[in-house]
């Protein structure tokens, strides 16, 4: 039997954030699917065994993006919405990524279509409330963007899915506390693309000490901050080095230790592998995420990972593949980065173990298991489980 999967992904798909991890997993999905995926535009060559419906007209999509963003919601919708009224529900599922509007749910949900949500954060529920708290102690103003207003539509929207694809414990956790019944909690992960990272060389290394490096955006969130004086306490011979835009309440703090020497900005770099194959130990102290693909990425090119458990996406335990370290611990995110810093043997051992456990995470692996409980659904099966 084959099944229709209508994906929403309201995103300009360019390679980056969300939407290339939705390409990465819509291209692995079983040949028993046909694949429809609605956004906003493309920049990319998307998967071949997707058909792509880009809902803005041609004559603008070629425009900045922060000219069509606050247009495009309601064009995908729409289109999503005159898919949805003509498909035939016994043989359809709708894959939706963030953040559909209830009315569109709803009417899904009338057509008798079931509806499967790919959470990539935690609940806002969740995140609003840890967010507060790391920006308060840091005594920051609250620029994290999640309202009230936006939680309290979540709430709502979450208890309109008969699953939710759930990428680490933390998550799961989430979703509980907004009493989703844990059958339609579907633990998942998010993964890597080995083929991206195979032949790239090495950067160049660092002349002395480790290189322990950080990937992402570089603010609270991320736990930045925390990171700046745990190595500085430390006092590990070497260089931080920090991979990603920098927000404008951590700026100041950012260029106090850049130009102490110790600590290198180097901004988005497009060529991020060949940054993993020059670096020691990567380090990511998240304060919130879901299943952040830098963790996934730099275990696969064999680097001990020191993180939080929102940042340790099914991958990382502590003392086998890195550490893992309570979010905003400064104490503890120094001893772990003087442990990895200070004894070689202790890098290569976790770092072996790292990148073998990685290969478990490899998109052609997490897009089938994907692929196969949609299919599952959309045969009004129970979703089978698959082991992460």
């Amino acid at each position: 039997m084959s099944v229709r999967c209508l994906v929403y992904a309201p995103y300009s798909f360019n390679g980056q954030g969300p939407a290339r991890s939705c390409a990465s997993i819509l291209a692995n999905f079983p040949p028993e699917i046909s694949v429809e995926l609605f956004i906003a535009r493309t920049r990319i060559r998307l998967p071949d065994n997707v058909r792509v419906h880009e809902a803005l007209p041609p004559v603008v999509r070629r425009l900045p993006w922060k000219y069509l963003r606050a247009h495009s919601g309601a064009a995908v919708n729409r289109a999503f919405a005159r898919a949805v009224e003509r498909a035939d529900p016994s043989t359809t599922v709708a894959y939706m990524w963030p953040e559909p509007p209830l009315d569109l749910l709803r009417a899904v949900r009338a057509r008798g279509v079931p509806i499967v949500r790919e959470m990539i954060n935690s609940a806002l529920s969740t995140a609003a409330p840890l967010l507060d708290s790391a920006y308060r102690s840091l005594g920051f103003e609250e620029s994290h963007g999640i309202t009230d207003a936006m939680v309290a539509r979540e709430v709502a929207e979450l208890q309109e899915y008969d699953y939710l694809f759930a990428s680490n414990p933390e998550v799961e956790t989430s979703l509980t506390a907004q009493r989703i019944e844990p059958a339609k909690i579907l633990p998942t992960a998010f993964g890597w693309d080995p083929e991206r990272f195979a032949t790239a060389a090495s950067g160049p290394r660092v002349e002395r000490g480790v290189r322990v490096l950080f990937v992402g955006t570089v603010g609270v969130r991320k736990g930045i901050p925390q990171l700046l004086s745990a190595w500085e306490q430390a006092g590990v011979d070497g260089e931080l080095v920090l991979a990603g835009r920098v927000e404008r309440p951590v700026a100041d703090l950012v260029n106090r230790h850049v130009s102490r020497g110790r600590v290198r900005l180097v901004g988005y770099v497009e060529d991020i592998a060949a940054l993993y194959k020059s670096a020691d130990v990567f380090v990511f102290p998240t304060v919130e995420e879901g299943g952040p693909q830098v963790t996934y990425e730099a275990a696969g090119c064999g680097l001990p990972v020191i993180t939080t458990p929102m940042g340790a996406a099914r991958l990382v335990e502590n003392g086998r593949t890195g550490f893992v370290i309570p979010s905003g611990d400064v104490e503890q995110l120094a001893a772990a980065l003087r442990e990895l810093g200070t004894n070689s043997a202790l890098r290569r051992r976790l770092g072996a173990e790292a990148r073998a456990t990685a290969a478990r995470f490899d998109y052609r692996l997490v897009g089938l298991e994907r692929g196969l409980r949609l299919k599952d659904i959309g045969e009004r099966l129970p979703p089978r489980q698959i082991g992460i």
